[in-house]
């Protein structure tokens, strides 16, 4: 089956539940988009091989039936959530080759409901900016285009993750929204973005901005993958003093 990057989460789920599809044939998909997406500059770290191993991992959870909502599903993470082992820059020279020895809170809740990680994804440096002008690797581009054909900005600080949702690069992404860094840039590309109440999500392993505002939030193809993402995002963290119980 072509086109399985295009699929929305909900989409994707029942056909693997339905066995219509494997996670490593969602996967397979999504790296290829990506490999011939490089002009959007959304993915900055990729991690095929991650990925992989997390495809065929989770593909053995659904034949044994133990299969989270979020199971076999390939998402793009942000580049400002600590994933170990792997580069986590928030889009800044400072933190070059700082690979973190610790999984943030978001993206093991999200690993252990069995979500596959393609890559880390651009945003504004430290996530302080609008625009995706301010990172390291560059800027993030809009899939979207003007009229004339000039590139535009996929808004920000989450540009890359707006972009390659945006694109079918992925089938979700992570964000984070201090005034407006999941919102903006959602309505920039046309895709589903929330900011969740303050709390429902742990901040614990992702780089603060503004730690009394910061939160974590999921970026999607629409509202129905939304309230899935989130759902598996979110809950309780003793980790972090701000989390709701």
């Amino acid at each position: 089956m072509s086109d399985l990057n295009k699929l929305t989460l909900a989409e994707a789920r029942d056909k693997l539940r339905a066995k219509d599809v494997t996670s490593v044939e969602l996967t397979e998909a999504c790296l290829t988009a990506i490999e011939g997406s490089k002009a959007l500059n959304a993915f900055v770290h990729n991690t095929p091989e991650i990925a992989m191993e997390q495809a065929k991992a989770a593909d053995a959870r659904l034949a044994a039936g133990d299969a989270p909502a979020m199971c076999g599903l390939p998402i793009g993470i942000k580049d400002l959530f600590c994933t170990k082992g792997v580069p986590s820059q928030a889009a800044s020279g400072i933190l070059e080759g700082f690979k973190p020895e610790y999984e943030s809170t978001v993206s093991q809740n999200l690993f252990d409901d069995g979500a596959v990680m393609l890559g880390k994804l651009n945003m504004d440096e430290f996530a302080m900016g609008s625009s995706n002008e301010t990172s390291t690797y560059g800027n993030a581009v809009n899939p979207w285009k003007a009229s004339d054909g000039a590139e535009l900005t996929p808004g920000g600080s989450s540009g890359g993750s707006a972009s390659a949702v945006a694109a079918d690069l992925c089938l979700a992404a992570t964000g984070t929204d201090t005034g407006g860094s999941i919102r903006q840039p959602a309505a920039f590309t046309g895709i589903t973005g929330i900011k969740p109440t303050y709390g429902r999500v742990s901040r614990w392993g992702i780089i603060a901005f503004a730690s009394s505002l910061d939160q974590a939030g999921p970026m999607t193809k629409d509202v129905r993958d939304a309230a899935i993402m989130l759902q598996a995002m979110c809950g309780h963290d003793p980790m972090d003093s701000t989390s709701a119980d």
